[in-house]
């Protein structure tokens, strides 16, 4: 039994060594990166124009302007449709 204890604390010993090793080696170069800060707000831009596009393409705002006039109309309590 005691082998099989000191077998699995050398692996994990062994484990968390690594994990050090890898997280200071992920911390020293996220310090050595400049000049990502443009790039990934790009990146960024980029994804919200794709998805204002597919909406837009999909007539998202029609049927948003639609559902929203429906529920003001509800609301309001004038042209109701069960």
């Amino acid at each position: 039994m005691s082998d099989i204890t000191t077998a699995i604390q050398d692996l994990y010993r062994e484990l968390c060594i690594q994990a050090h090793g890898a997280a200071a080696g992920l911390r020293g170069r996220l310090e050595q990166e400049r000049g990502q800060t443009a790039a990934e707000y790009m990146g960024i831009l980029l994804v919200v124009a794709v998805i204002i596009g597919a909406l837009i393409a999909a007539n998202v705002d029609g049927r948003l302007a639609d559902a929203a006039n429906s529920m003001v109309d509800k609301i309001a309590g004038g042209n109701e449709k069960r």
